[in-house]
């Protein structure tokens, strides 16, 4: 038993030394960035990452309602289904608004794949460029892309906004 006691030890060692010395290469790998990488990273933080935030609180905003209360249209003004509706209706509306909401995070799967496209393309297409003023100009075509695929998206989310008013309308007309 006492022959594997040192070996243990050097294990031990090894794998202390391994945890100590690893946020020193990792702060190394990080110094070892050139100023266009980090201009790189800053335009996709600026671009990127805002309209993909911008995209998480449309969705928080377009799903979710109380369909029996509401519809999605904000200019629109909408009454409350009446008390007495009937469980059929509830369940014909909650039915429609699961629908919807899927339909809404779908539309966010498709523009973060847009997003995550463009993204590699710009960090394609920056990496081959040294100067900044070249990168400042990939930055524009990044920001014409990405706005838009957001309005693309935004334009999809009211198509759908409006188609679900409509089936909410003609539910409740039926009761």
């Amino acid at each position: 038993m006492k022959q594997f006691l040192p070996f243990s030890r050097r294990t031990f060692a090894l794998g202390f030394v391994t945890v100590a010395l690893s946020p020193l290469s990792s702060a190394w790998a990080q110094r070892s960035r050139s100023p266009a990488q980090d201009l790189v990273d800053d335009i996709v933080r600026d671009v990127i990452d805002r309209t993909a935030e911008a995209a998480r609180r449309a969705v928080l905003r377009n799903t979710g309602i109380d369909p029996l209360a509401r519809g999605y249209d904000s200019r629109r003004r909408y009454s409350r289904a009446p008390s007495n509706t009937s469980a059929e209706t509830r369940r014909e509306l909650r039915k429609l608004n699961q629908e919807h909401d899927r339909k809404i995070a779908k539309l966010e799967q498709e523009l973060q794949q847009k997003l995550r496209t463009a993204r590699a393309a710009f960090r394609r297409e920056a990496a081959k460029e040294d100067k900044r003023e070249k990168i400042r100009k990939k930055r524009r075509k990044l920001q014409e892309k990405v706005e838009k695929a957001y309005n693309n998206f935004e334009e999809k989310i009211a198509k759908e906004n409006s188609r679900f008013d409509e089936k909410r309308d003609n539910i409740l007309r039926k009761r």
